[in-house]
């Protein structure tokens, strides 16, 4: 018998599933949002926990763990001096309203495994964990250890896996489910930097806009001193004593994909420049122009190749009033170029508005030829269980594979299979976040089948 047909006897496996599934429900109902550090918890009592009950759920299996001071943990298969590492985190973000389920409760529904971390990235714990116990329960002898490493602050700033490889070495190759299938061979450079310009001008009071530095903004409004001003679409005015409050509705979306955003800074500084309240020479002119666009042409940072497309940048947040205006803009890279380079670009464009310009973090991205032989391993995986070609990608996004030597992210959404909710629900971040039954399941057939390959390379 092969080994995908010992996989997938496996994990057609009733009881197998059962105890997944059970095991998926222990781990949700943590609510493991990494906070401040409380006494020998780095992250809190909360991300503490989930690496206990992960802990317990591996021992329950006969696997060999290991605490790194709960930072982050490895489990353990198999010998040998070289390491495959899969790479997953048990910290999510707030559930925030809006759920039709309890978002720390397991809940299947039509096929969906709904609650807060089933797609990211506790579901992908538990299918990486089933891999483990493929291979253990079979007797399957492997050329190298498998090393699942278990995070706790990828949502915030990925310093678990700084300190991890304090501790450990890196693996040799990794993966980290905590994109989509079939395998991202690159993830650009992201940099997020703010600038700050003079004043607000004589006529306006404040502007705000946006929550986060990597999003379109949905929301923003300014307070002007004039009255009786025109009505626009997109734009809601409300008189107040001294004046107007102008607010403007556009359409958030994550920066690794602006494409889909309108951006609600623009709406409002259209209208303010349109109806001569500011100068569009101003730099509330170049604001309003490189919030337009997300090819970072206004700042004069447009770049595209090949292998990633075009370069993105985002207004995410506004801040201004008497004392001074922030404008925050994340630039996803490619990674050719060095990040050094684009703040000196962006510098130079908003020096000759009065501006000056701050890096906030940055990160390098990475890429893989797909040529590689431990790609097309995790590639011709993909295609045996899913059955369609599987070309590998690159992306905006980040994961831990910029955080961690010789990583790829590799799975585990399927196209197709993450629309069932409807236009910003059932999603990684989003109300009512789900895993499918076929994800959970083909998921852990097509990671053993990945591992196999990567065994006779």
């Amino acid at each position: 018998m092969s080994i995908y047909e010992q996989a997938k006897a496996y994990f057609a496996n009733e009881e197998i599933r059962a105890q997944a599934i059970d095991d998926l429900a222990e781990i949700i109902k943590i609510p493991s949002v990494a906070g401040e550090r409380d006494g020998i918890y780095p992250y809190g009592r909360e991300c503490a926990k989930a690496l206990d009950t992960a802990q317990a759920l591996a021992e329950k299996y006969g696997f060999t763990v290991e605490n790194h001071d709960y930072h982050c943990m490895s489990i353990l298969y198999g010998e040998g001096e070289d390491e495959i590492g899969i790479v997953c985190h048990l910290d999510v973000v707030p559930a925030g309203d809006g759920w039709s389920v309890p978002p720390y409760e397991l809940t299947i529904n039509d096929n969906l495994l709904m609650g807060r971390g089933t797609h990211d990235d506790k579901g992908p714990f538990i299918q990486s964990l089933y891999t483990l116990r493929f291979f253990k329960e079979n007797n399957i002898k492997l050329p190298f250890a498998l090393r699942l490493i278990l995070g706790s602050d990828e949502e915030v700033g990925s310093s678990d896996l700084e300190y991890f490889v304090t501790v450990r070495k890196a693996p040799k190759f990794s993966f980290t489910p905590d994109s989509s299938f079939p395998v991202c061979i690159g993830e650009k450079g992201i940099l997020s930097v703010e600038c700050e310009f003079p004043a607000l001008p004589a006529g306006i009071t404040e502007i705000k806009g946006g929550t986060v530095s990597n999003a379109v903004p949905g929301k923003a409004y300014a307070v002007v001193d004039k009255k009786g001003l025109p009505e626009a679409e997109g734009i809601t005015l409300t008189e107040t004593e001294n004046g107007t409050r102008i607010e403007a509705v556009g359409k958030a979306a994550h920066a690794a994909m602006p494409e889909s955003g309108v951006n609600a800074i623009n709406l409002v500084l259209s209208y303010l420049i349109e109806n001569g309240i500011a100068d569009k020479n101003s730099f509330l002119g170049l604001i309003c122009d490189s919030t337009a666009e997300y090819f970072g042409k206004t700042l004069g940072i447009e770049a595209e190749n090949a292998d990633f497309g075009y370069l993105t940048c985002v207004g995410g947040v506004i801040s201004g009033d008497a004392n001074g205006v922030t404008q925050s803009y994340n630039v996803r890279y490619l990674p050719e170029t060095p990040y050094e380079e684009i703040v000196e670009r962006i510098a130079k464009t908003v020096s000759e508005y009065g501006g000056s310009v701050k890096v906030c973090a940055q990160s390098d991205g990475y890429f893989v030829s797909a040529d590689d032989e431990r790609i097309k391993s995790l590639t011709n995986a993909c295609e045996s269980v899913l059955g369609v070609k599987c070309d590998p990608y690159t992306m905006g996004g980040g994961t831990y594979a910029r955080w961690l030597p010789n990583t790829v992210a590799f799975g585990s959404s399927i196209d197709g299979e993450r629309a069932y909710l409807g236009d910003e629900k059932g999603g990684a971040h989003q109300r009512d976040e789900y895993m499918s039954i076929r994800e959970f399941y083909d998921g852990m057939l097509i990671y053993s089948l990945a591992i196999s390959n990567l065994s006779e390379i």
